[in-house]
C-alpha cells in the first residue's frame, strides 16, 4: 500500500468542517502563520508537523501536533510538556483518538495512524502565545534528521514491565508497553491475546473481551490460569444473573448455545481464586459435567458468599460438606501453566517448579530457569507468613538479578492483602528500586503502592525517618512535570498515611513539592489543587495560586449537572480526590464507590454518570465489570496510577474534553 501524499493529506486536513485556511489561499492571512508549520515538516525529520483547526463558533483554534510514528510521539511528549503544559494549553501528555469518520483527523490517520498525535486546545487568552511559541519549537526541531529508533527491548523485559504496570493500576503504561510488545515481536500470536485479554480482563471491559477475534482458538489452547480466570469471570458476569440473581438454567442454556466452548476452562485452579463470578460458574460447570468432587471445593471457595453459596446449592442439588476438605494441589489441577517467558538455562542444580517465595528467590540467586511468578503465586503462602526472611533474602540477591526478581513485584502487589501487610518485602523491594535508580513512570506508580504497604504497618520512628530519607535522596531523579502526578500519589500517601517522626515526614513532603512549585504554573488545575490539600494538611506555606491559570479556570464551562463516579478499594484515595474536585469544580456532583462486587446503588450511579474514574490498583474485577456494564452515557477513564493525583489527572482530561465538546 502506497503511503498517502503528504501535500493531499495537508489539503484535505484545511478542508470543511476546518475553516482557519479556506482553499490553502497563499495570500490568506492564515497562511503566514500556517505555511512554517508545513514547511517545517515536509522532510518528515524530527519536528513534528503543528496544524490549527478552527471551526464555525469557536472561540479559538485547537492545536494538532503530529508526530511520525509512536516512538516520535515518545520523543516528542516531554519536550510539549516542557514547553507548554499547562499554562499555555492543557497538556496530560496523552495522544488523541483520530476519528476517521472526521474529516482533517481522517487525513491524519491516513498518513500516521493512530497512537502519534497530539491536540492543544489554547483559550482565546493564550492561542496567540501558544503559536508564537510553537513557531520556536518547531524553527529549534526544523532540519534535525529523524532520530534512529533504538534498539528493541529485550521481549521478556518488556513483559514483566507490563506485569508491574498492571499491577501497580498504570493503565497509560500497560497501555504502551502492549503497543511496544506487539511492535518488537518475539512473542507469539497466541501469547499476545493472552496479554489482551488480560488486560481487557482488569479494565473490566468484558463486552470486549468476550468479542475479542482470537477468543475461540484461545479456549482451546490451555491458557495460563490468569487468562481462564478472566475469561470466564466476563462471561458469567454477561450471562449468569437474571435480575442480580444466579439463574443455574438460563447459565446453562447459554453456554450450550455459546459457539465457543467456555466449559473447557473450568478447571481445580479455581478452588484458589478470588474471581466471585468465575468461581459461581465453575460450580455449575463441575456439577453438571459430574465432577461432584471439585463443584463441592469450589462451593465451599471462600470467593462466594454465603447467598450465593446458599443459591447454588440449592439450585444444583448439592450438599455442603460440614467441614471444609483440604485442598490437594497438583500440577494436573490447573489449567495449563503456559506462561510468556524468558528462557535462562539451569545450573548446578535441576529445576523444581517453586512452591514458596523462598523457594522462587533461591532459584533467582542460583539463576535457575526463569518462572513466571504470576502463574504461580496463587498457591504460595502469603509473603506475610515469612516477611522478614523474604526481605532478608531480597536485598542478598546480586545486581545481576534484579531483572529477575523485580518481576515479582507485580505478583507480590497483585497478592498483597491490606489487612495482613508484608512490610520487610515491600520496604526490600523498594531498597532494590532505588539501588537501581528505576524511575519510570510505572516504576514510580510501584513504588507508591508499595510505599503504602510499608506505611499501612505503622513503621516505628527510624525506619519511617529511613524509607522517607532514602526515597526523598533520590527525589531530583524522579521529580518533575512530565512525573508530577506520580510524585504526588507518593508525597499524598506519606501525608495521609501514619506519622511516627513528623520532622521526616514534613522534610520528605516538602521536598516533592518545593521542586513542583517552582514550575506551579505548568501543572493541570487538578494536581495544582491536590498539592493546596497536601500543603494545608501538613501546615507548609507554598502558594500554588497561578494568575494565568486562575484566569484559565474562570473560564471554564461544564455541563450544567455533571456527575462524576470515582471507583477504588482505598478509600482515602476516594475522599482525597473527591475533596480535591469540589474545590476545583464546585458544581459538579461526585459520588463515589469501593463495593466490591456490584449492587443497586452501584448500578444508579453508573447509570447517571457523565464520567467514571475506574482505578485498577487491586480492584474487585466484579465490581469494575459491573460497573462498564451499566454505564450508560458515561465517559470512562482510567487513573495512570494507584493514587489521588493519577485519579484527578484521569478525570480532568475528561472534564476538558466535555468543556470543548460542550
Amino acid at each position: 500500500m502506497m503511503s498517502p501524499d503528504f501535500d493531499d493529506v495537508v489539503r484535505r486536513f484545511f478542508s470543511a468542517p476546518n475553516l482557519i485556511w479556506p482553499d490553502m489561499d497563499p495570500t490568506a492571512g492564515a497562511s503566514r502563520a500556517i505555511s512554517p508549520f508545513v514547511r517545517a515538516a515536509r522532510d518528515k525529520g524530527e519536528c513534528p508537523l503543528v496544524l490549527p483547526r478552527r471551526e464555525r463558533g469557536d472561540r479559538a483554534s485547537t492545536v494538532y501536533v503530529v508526530c511520525w510514528d509512536p516512538a516520535h510521539a515518545g520523543r516528542i511528549r516531554p519536550l510539549l510538556h516542557a514547553a507548554f503544559a499547562s499554562y499555555l494549553a492543557p497538556f496530560d501528555g496523552r495522544v488523541t483518538r483520530l476519528r476517521a469518520g472526521d474529516g482533517p483527523e481522517g487525513a491524519l490517520l491516513d498518513l500516521v495512524g493512530a497512537g502519534t498525535t497530539f491536540v492543544l486546545r489554547p483559550d482565546d487568552t493564550t492561542e496567540h502565545d501558544l503559536v508564537s511559541g510553537l513557531h520556536r519549537f518547531v524553527r529549534t526541531l526544523a532540519g534535525s534528521p529523524r532520530r534512529t529508533t533504538s534498539l528493541p527491548r529485550p521481549a521478556g523485559r518488556i513483559l514483566r514491565e507490563f506485569d508491574l504496570a498492571l499491577a501497580a493500576g498504570a493503565v497509560e503504561q500497560s497501555t504502551s508497553l502492549l503497543e511496544e510488545i506487539e511492535r518488537v515481536g518475539g512473542i507469539s500470536h497466541e501469547n499476545l491475546a493472552f496479554l489482551q485479554l488480560q488486560r481487557l480482563g482488569r479494565l473490566g471491559r468484558d463486552a470486549e473481551l468476550l468479542a475479542h477475534r482470537s477468543l475461540p482458538t484461545v479456549v482451546h489452547t490451555e491458557p495460563p490460569t490468569a487468562v481462564c480466570e478472566v475469561i470466564l469471570g466476563a462471561w458469567a458476569r454477561v450471562n449468569l444473573y437474571v435480575d442480580s440473581a444466579i439463574d443455574v438454567q438460563q447459565t446453562l442454556a447459554r453456554l450450550r448455545a455459546d459457539p465457543v466452548d467456555f466449559a473447557m476452562l473450568v478447571g481445580g485452579f479455581l478452588t484458589r481464586s478470588h474471581a466471585t463470578d468465575a468461581v459461581a460458574l465453575g460450580v455449575i460447570v463441575a456439577e453438571t459435567r459430574g465432577d461432584h468432587d471439585l463443584a463441592l471445593r469450589l462451593l465451599e471457595n471462600g470467593a462466594l458468599d454465603e447467598h450465593a453459596r446458599t443459591a447454588l446449592a440449592s439450585d444444583l442439588g448439592l450438599e455442603p460438606r460440614s467441614e471444609t476438605v483440604a485442598e490437594e494441589t497438583t500440577p494436573t489441577d490447573t489449567a495449563d501453566e503456559t506462561a510468556v517467558s524468558t528462557e535462562q538455562p539451569a545450573v548446578d542444580e535441576p529445576d523444581r517448579t517453586p512452591s514458596s517465595w523462598i523457594e522462587w528467590l533461591d532459584s533467582i540467586d542460583r539463576r535457575a530457569k526463569f518462572y513466571d511468578v504470576m502463574e504461580l503465586v496463587e498457591s504460595w503462602t502469603p509473603a506475610s507468613d515469612h516477611d522478614q526472611e523474604i526481605a532478608h533474602r531480597i536485598d542478598s540477591l546480586p545486581d545481576l538479578a534484579t531483572d529477575a526478581l523485580l518481576a515479582g513485584v507485580a505478583a507480590f502487589l497483585e497478592t498483597s492483602a491490606p489487612d495482613v501487610p508484608a512490610p520487610d518485602t515491600a520496604h526490600a523491594f523498594i531498597r532494590r528500586y532505588l539501588v537501581e535508580e528505576r524511575f519510570a513512570p510505572a516504576d514510580l506508580s510501584a513504588l507508591t503502592s508499595l510505599l503504602t504497604i510499608v506505611l499501612s504497618s505503622a513503621p516505628k520512628a527510624g525506619d519511617y525517618a529511613m524509607l522517607l530519607d532514602d526515597l526523598g535522596a533520590f527525589a531530583s531523579r524522579w521529580v518533575s512535570v512530565n512525573t508530577a502526578a506520580q510524585a504526588l500519589d507518593l508525597a499524598d500517601a506519606v501525608t495521609c498515611g501514619p506519622r511516627p517522626d513528623s520532622d521526616a515526614q514534613i522534610a520528605f513532603v516538602t521536598t516533592i513539592l518545593g521542586a513542583l512549585h517552582h514550575q506551579r504554573r505548568r501543572l493541570a488545575g487538578s494536581l495544582r489543587s491536590l498539592a493546596v490539600l497536601i500543603s494545608s494538611d501538613l501546615g507548609l506555606e507554598f502558594d500554588w495560586t497561578s494568575a494565568q491559570t486562575e484566569e484559565q479556570l474562570i473560564e471554564r464551562e461544564l455541563p450544567e449537572g455533571l456527575r462524576v463516579l470515582l471507583y477504588s478499594l482505598d478509600t482515602g484515595t476516594l475522599d482525597r480526590v473527591a475533596a480535591a474536585l469540589a474545590a476545583q469544580y464546585p458544581t459538579i456532583q461526585v459520588n463515589q464507590s469501593s463495593d466490591k462486587v456490584g449492587n443497586p446503588a452501584l448500578r444508579q450511579h453508573s447509570r447517571n454518570a457523565d464520567i467514571i474514574a475506574i482505578a485498577t490498583r487491586r480492584a474487585a474485577h466484579a465490581a469494575t465489570g459491573f460497573i462498564v456494564d451499566n454505564a450508560d452515557r458515561g465517559r470512562i477513564c482510567y487513573p495512570d496510577g494507584s493514587g489521588s493525583a493519577s485519579m484527578l489527572r484521569a478525570v480532568e482530561a475528561e472534564l476538558d474534553d466535555l468543556k470543548v465538546s460542550g
